[in-house]
């Protein structure tokens, strides 16, 4: 940023008489002021361009070029037109002259002999009107540095010193407009790194910060003068690459940010490493427009995180169809809630030895007048990343409730977001419904994935915690099709396995799921917890999984997710007296 700098005014003295000089030098020793003299007209004219002249004390009488040449020279050029000049002269009652001086430029005219209490007035008078003058420019020097700094600031990411998003989408309409009209194509980059939260939430951010900083220098390193690199938000940035004609060497630009992603940034001894993921959209392709292109990248990249981060992926036209699908879907889930469209669906889980219902896993459906019935493999992921999965989570959990006041016996499994670990809303609730009465902590369940052990964070294990403090149960989910490991099974406060319906397809004649189930239901009874399978829709399955001790079961041989009236239907023939369930599979 510009400085202001405060000077020191400054006195010229133009005499070519070296006692006069040292005169005045003395004269003016006291004046709050640098003197600076001259012997002759030109020395003058040189030190009064060279330096930043006050004030100039002019004697008239001076060899070669007299004071009056002198004037007229400095008001004709424009670094010195403004200076005041006090004439000095030993000529008595020379109107003529005195006329001269003061057309010359002048501003003040003292007779020699001169009366030092009369000329050191003057100055002072002369140097407090410069003081004012200086003081009005240095005031707006000033605001223009600050309107300067404002626009800097509102153009620019205080932390990485990039273009901010309000900057980028100027750069991004120019773009738009030269491009058009030669009729050429660009491409934008959305960049977003992979594992940056993990140092956030591990060592701080200070140290997230000094990363992001480091990494942006490193990707802004890698485009040329004429493309834009900007912060668009948290850890992502956008690259707008022009003159794209050469496919080979974009795919090899795009190869070096994802490996200046993945180079380490050492931080406090520490190493410091992330990935990067990056989407591409082309204009005039994939969109004619800033926001649709930035879409357009910004689905691509969430398709190269699914291919496993650390890559790139081209917008394509199936992805389109994909994007517009996922718009239309987050649409119209903003309204679902309010709309009444989502419905808690229930699938009992049973005793394994009696056969009866001791509870249910509570099962999100949505329908919709215009788009049908929605799968939540396809709406839980929306929900989640535009943040609604909070407020739904909580809604299943409260509609779930109200039923075991019916049924006080039955225990409801409530699945919870991964994104709901990210804070305390989730144990506050569970807190405040155990308080007012609308939870007993022994009618429920949070069923988790084993992603969420994963994370491998203090606070997500202290929420984990939190909860069994407050008597509910913890169960894995689909165990088994994660990253299952002892160590985290150890640690974590579990006391529920669902075992994943994958392996109980196979049951009871595939050699390697009778394996696996065993080692399983081994392992889940030797650490003290409860093993749930999942997916049963044989009587085999079941007669298989009594024989080894799983202690309850859950799928379409008992029945499949059924809405709430059905349901108590269900619960109310089950749990009437039956056949026992000593049964053996033919």
């Amino acid at each position: 940023m510009d400085s202001i700098q405060i000077v020191t005014p400054k006195i010229l003295v133009i005499d070519d008489t070296p006692a006069n000089l040292v005169a005045m030098k003395v004269l003016l020793s006291d004046v709050a002021a640098e003197v600076i003299t001259a012997d002759s007209g030109n020395s003058g004219l040189a030190k009064a361009l060279e330096e930043h002249i006050s004030l100039i004390l002019l004697d008239v009488n001076m060899p070669g070029m007299d004071g009056f040449e002198v004037a007229e020279l400095l008001s004709e050029m424009e670094e010195t037109q403004d200076i005041p000049i006090i004439f000095l002269t030993a000529l008595q009652g020379d109107e003529d002259k005195r006329l001269q001086g003061y057309s010359s430029g002048a501003i003040d005219y003292i007779q020699k002999p001169i009366n030092p209490d009369i000329l050191l007035s003057k100055i002072h008078i002369f140097l407090k009107m410069w003081s004012l003058r200086f003081g009005l420019e240095l005031e707006i020097q000033r605001r223009e540095k600050v309107e300067r700094e404002i626009e800097y600031l509102a153009q620019h990411d205080a932390l990485t010193h990039l273009p901010n998003r309000r900057q980028l989408h100027l750069e991004l309409d120019r773009l738009i407009d030269r491009t058009s009209r030669a009729s050429d194509k660009f491409a934008v980059l959305f960049l977003d790194l992979d594992g940056f939260k993990k140092i956030n939430d591990e060592l701080g951010h200070e140290a997230g910060d000094a990363f992001l900083k480091n990494i942006a220098a490193r990707f802004q390193q890698q485009i040329r003068s004429f493309d834009v690199i900007a912060r668009y938000g948290g850890d992502e940035f956008i690259v707008l690459l022009s003159d794209i004609s050469d496919s080979l060497g974009l795919s090899h630009r795009l190869q070096q940010f994802i490996q200046e992603g993945q180079r380490p940034f050492v931080w406090e001894g520490m190493n410091l490493q992330t990935g990067v993921s990056i989407g591409v959209s082309v204009f005039p392709e994939h969109g004619r427009d800033g926001d649709t292109l930035i879409k357009c990248a910004d689905a691509a990249m969430y398709l190269a995180k699914e291919a496993g981060k650390g890559q790139f992926r081209f917008y394509t036209d199936a992805l389109n169809r994909s994007l517009q699908r996922r718009l239309t879907l987050e649409h119209h889930m903003h309204s679902a809630l309010q709309n009444k469209e989502l419905d808690v669906y229930f699938q009992p889980i049973v005793n394994v030895c009696s056969g009866e219902p001791v509870g249910a896993e509570a099962l999100l459906r949505w329908q919709n007048d215009t788009l049908g019935a929605v799968s939540p493999i396809e709406f839980i992921p929306v929900a989640e990343s535009t943040g609604m999965i909070h407020e739904i989570s909580l809604w299943v959990l409260h509609e779930s409730m109200t039923l075991t006041r019916t049924y006080p016996a039955m225990n409801i499994a409530v699945n919870a977001s991964a994104l709901q670990f990210n804070d305390d809303s989730l144990c506050d609730e569970l807190a405040r419904m155990i308080e007012n009465g609308a939870l007993n902590p022994d009618n429920a369940t949070i069923e988790i994935t084993e992603g969420i052990l994963l994370s491998n964070t203090s606070e997500v294990d202290d929420r984990l915690d939190r909860i069994r403090m407050m008597g509910l149960d913890l169960s894995i989910d689909d165990f088994g099709t994660g990253y299952s490991a002892l160590g985290y099974l150890k640690r974590c406060p579990v006391n529920k396995l669902k075992i994943d319906r994958t392996f109980i397809a196979g049951l009871p004649d595939d050699q390697e799921s009778v394996a696996l189930v065993k080692a399983i239901v081994a392992m889940g009874h030797a650490l003290g917890m409860a093993l749930i399978a999942e997916g049963v829709e044989t009587r085999c399955q079941w007669d298989f999984l009594k024989r080894i001790g799983c202690d309850m079961t859950q799928g379409y041989y008992f029945a499949k997710p059924l809405p709430r009236d059905e349901f108590s239907k269900y619960l109310e023939q089950a749990l009437n007296p039956g056949e026992p369930c000593d049964m053996v599979c033919e």
